[in-house]
């Protein structure tokens, strides 16, 4: 995925954003779904991020990110939009454009579905289940299973699965008019350095079917912490 900048537009409300997500992407654990758009677009349903470079601010509202969008496509950027930043070459195999790939249901339902691909091809390959998911969150991120890894983004969104606050909602507004971009000095942005969190005392349990295998067997999320203070994310099948 593509690289947002650090100043925030709008946001979506936890409560909010639960629902969507149990409506708009039922597939995936919605602590699972939480932490992963927290990681992309901090919740800005108008977020682009674009690869090599970034918006010198993120638009405040849908029509300012729909013509930014527009004057990135004329200009050749790679970018991806939305909650779930889902980039601009995906958006034609879901039936999206740029006008309706802002919208947080479609846009979470695209990226939904991106997640949940990404595991069915990752859960053959690596079998243990807490592996596998953390595989499917680098193919996320990157469309292959290390890359994620390599540049923190499995990490960072491990970490925010333990610590989702509610979120209160910002009522920015700003003209209609496209965004410029800031170039990255020519090269590829840095890469996203995961954030540590403190842990709980006690892991805590999350139903969903996030890991739910190619049997599709009903299982357990566990936001659970490693001995050397990491997060990590642990399925466990229900008994049948």
């Amino acid at each position: 995925m593509a690289t947002t900048s650090a100043v925030a537009g709008p946001r979506i409300d936890a409560r909010a954003f639960a629902t969507l997500a149990a409506t708009c992407a039922p597939r995936v654990d919605r602590v699972t779904l939480e932490a992963l758009v927290r990681t992309e677009s901090a919740y800005n349903p108008y977020a682009i991020g674009v690869v090599g470079g970034r918006l010198e601010r993120q638009p405040a509202t849908l029509e300012e990110a729909v013509a930014t969008a527009h004057s990135l496509e004329r200009q050749g950027y790679n970018f991806s939009v939305g909650l779930g930043q889902v980039n601009r070459y995906n958006l034609a195999r879901f039936g999206e454009t740029l006008e309706t790939a802002f919208d947080a249901c479609r846009n979470l339902r695209a990226g939904g579905t991106i997640l949940a691909e990404c595991f069915a091809r990752s859960l053959p390959r690596y079998g243990d289940q807490q592996q596998a998911l953390r595989a499917a969150l680098s193919c996320y991120y990157s469309g292959n299973f290390e890359t994620g890894f390599r540049h923190g983004y499995v990490q960072k969104v491990v970490a925010n699965a333990g610590d989702v606050p509610a979120i209160v909602p910002d009522a920015a507004r700003g003209r209609i008019e496209p965004i410029p971009v800031v170039p990255a000095g020519g090269g590829t942005p840095a890469p996203r350095a995961p954030r540590p969190v403190s842990a709980p005392a006690q892991p805590r349990v999350l139903t969903g079917s996030a890991c739910t295998g190619q049997t599709g067997r009903q299982v357990m999320i566990l936001a659970c912490n490693r001995a050397d203070g990491t997060s990590c994310l642990r399925c466990v099948a229900l008994p049948r």
